[in-house]
């Protein structure tokens, strides 16, 4: 019965290996903190095993001593083993919210010298019995320094708890409660071992501890989806970093589904969760040999080795079919309004990051072309480069890094003067080539890189109108993005702007277009009727686009309508057709509001909007 704390140790580290690993989980794409925990495991079972079967040999008359003697060597240096893992694990989940890396150094380093002195004293044990010795019947005999197993274990103990308390800001509640369950019962576990030799605790011990761990930490399956049992998105880029460091030839498949939305809305959201799982559990046994991942949402990957172009195609030929015949659960079959972006690694790929950007890209891509097909070819490679490139360009927004202010004249048809004027943005590349701003702009809302560019116009506009005193009657109208003139602080931050420079506020117009209005009506009127009594001016800007309501135009403070070109180039049987903008402009002189026609292109059009 003197093992039976070896037995009750090995069954549980051996259940607690099944929960954790899974047919779906293989080891490649699993955290090196998982992998190391997984390691434990296995040196526990050993520690267990061993001293069970090192047991029965001193039982056993026929067993020579120096067997006897190499397995308890054996046994005492898986010990150490595994409470080193159960350390480093410990470490690295202390130390997963820091940048700090000298701490998990040092760590080491204490354990690496803990561990080489420790296996010094178990080889000297051969010669001087410090730890143990059989004596001349052959029974096993404690040694003077058989306890220096508990005290290198007190000792890695202590070099967790100073790792704890130098980084404890940034230490997790997980980690807290780690320790505090495991500290103090490890003491008195030992506590008892020495008042009671003849009870085996260490494998015991242990295991406990691998069970907290489990509990905290592993029970949570990290890296794996908790709906779908995927691997996740983290996973993923570990397993895509990994085939890039080997220079390993591999293809993605990046499937999005579009209409999940609908499928809660229709059938429940217990029958969406249900169709989703169904989904990954069917893309996971699609293709042979893939590895299949749910980054989010409704998004997934599926990675697997590429061989041969025909291979390939017959391969997406395949997904393909799956997703067209949709999903069947029970009765219901759940068409797939999906979109597929293929990527075939050619060998010069920095990182999984860069990587799923130009997936990410071209599957976008492909659904605002309405193809449910995409192959992410040099040349969208080569258009998320650009836009990389973009955004790094636009992390600083001032002259020095490019950026300036055009300004557009707008002309009055009655007097024929220069009446006002629009503020443009523009952005020079370092060696003076300009980039459209059909090419930044879109990037810069996307980012929310628009409004620290919006508060460069105004800043430069006011500067410009502050020292142009020949302008003092002119006035410049900004675009501004509705996001950000609705935000809290914007009137008092663009007031500030324009008193400090003293402007007047009726030569700074505000234009957005109706489609911005939308969504935001109230708030929209509440921050137009403010500026409004402050003197501000609002244009309304490329009406006729295809979002016109007039209702906007009776509710808002609004002083000019500009509209939009393809009012001003609409034609009729081949012919210019001015009746739209003839009819408008009658419209909105009747309301007392001012009109501009944009895009205005030849002496033709000009004199055709002057009668108007």
């Amino acid at each position: 019965m003197i093992f039976i704390g070896d037995f009750f140790a090995l069954v549980l580290v051996i259940i607690l290996f099944m929960f954790f690993f899974n047919s779906k989980t293989g080891v490649r794409h699993m955290p090196t903190s998982s992998k190391i925990f997984i390691a434990s495991l296995v040196s526990a079972a050993l520690t267990a095993g061993t001293d069970i079967a090192t047991g029965y040999m001193f039982y056993s008359s026929s067993i020579p001593i120096w067997i006897n003697m190499l397995g308890n060597s054996i046994y005492f240096i898986l010990n150490i083993i595994t409470t080193s893992l159960i350390a480093i694990y410990m470490f690295i989940k202390l130390l997963e919210h820091t940048h700090h890396r000298g701490c998990m150094r040092n760590a080491c380093i204490g354990l690496a010298i803990l561990f080489t002195v420790y296996t010094a004293v178990v080889f000297a044990n051969i010669k001087t019995g410090w730890l143990f010795y059989f004596d001349a019947n052959g029974r096993y005999c404690r040694g003077p320094f058989n306890g220096i197993g508990y005290v290198t274990t007190l000792c890695q103990m202590v070099l967790v708890l100073i790792c704890f308390f130098r980084n404890k800001e940034t230490a997790g509640k997980p980690m807290r409660r780690v320790l505090l369950q495991t500290f103090p019962v490890i003491p008195l576990c030992f506590a008892i071992q020495r008042i009671f030799p003849e009870i085996m605790l260490n494998s015991i011990i242990i295991a406990f501890v691998e069970t907290i761990i489990f509990l905290t930490f592993q029970g949570q399956r990290h890296g794996v989806h908790s709906l779908t049992e995927l691997n996740d998105r983290h996973r993923f880029f570990a397993d895509i970093d990994a085939r890039i460091a080997k220079k390993e030839p591999f293809q993605i498949f990046f499937v999005n589904l579009k209409n999940f939305g609908a499928v809660n809305q229709k059938y429940g959201h217990k029958f969406g969760d249900e169709y989703l799982y169904h989904f990954a559990y069917s893309l996971s046994k699609l293709l042979k040999g893939s590895s299949s991942f749910h980054m989010n949402g409704t998004v997934f990957a599926t990675v697997l080795r590429y061989t041969y172009a025909d291979t390939s195609d017959k391969q997406a030929g395949i997904l393909l079919d799956f997703l067209e015949n949709g999903i069947q659960i029970e009765d219901i079959i759940v068409d797939s309004n999906y979109v597929v972006g293929h990527y075939i690694s050619d060998g010069r790929e920095k990182s999984a990051t860069e990587l799923y950007e130009n997936i990410e890209y071209a599957s976008t891509k492909a659904f605002s072309m309405k193809q449910r097909y995409i192959r992410c070819t040099g040349e969208i490679n080569d258009e998320v480069a650009r836009r990389r490139h973009l955004r790094e360009r636009m992390q600083v927004v001032d002259r020095a890094h490019g950026f300036e202010v055009w300004y557009q004249p707008i002309k009055c048809m009655k007097t024929g003067n220069f009446a006002s004027m629009e503020a443009l943005i523009r952005l020079r590349e370092a060696d003076g080539t300009l980039i459209s701003p059909a090419e930044f702009i879109p990037l810069a809302e996307q980012t929310g890189q628009i409004t620290t560019i919006t508060w460069f116009i105004v800043e430069e506009v006011c500067r410009m109108l502050k020292y142009n005193r020949a302008l003092k009657d002119v006035s410049v109208s900004i675009n501004m993005p509705m996001d950000q003139l609705v935000e809290k602080g914007f009137i008092p931050r663009f007031t500030g702007i324009v008193d400090q420079a003293g402007i007047d506020h009726n030569r700074i117009c505000i234009e957005f277009t109706e489609r911005a209005i939308l969504d935001t009506f109230d708030q929209t009127f509440s921050v137009m009727k403010e500026l409004t009594k402050a003197g501000f001016r609002f244009y309304l800007d490329d009406f006729g686009a295809g979002y016109s309501n007039f209702n906007c135009l009776f509710q808002l403070p609004f002083d000019v309508i500009k509209l939009d070109t393809g009012l001003v180039h609409a034609e009729k049987n081949g012919q210019p057709d001015y009746s739209t903008v003839s009819a408008l402009t009658k419209l909105f002189h009747g309301m007392d509001l001012t009109v501009v026609a944009e895009g205005a292109e030849s002496d033709e059009e000009v004199q055709a909007l002057a009668h108007y």
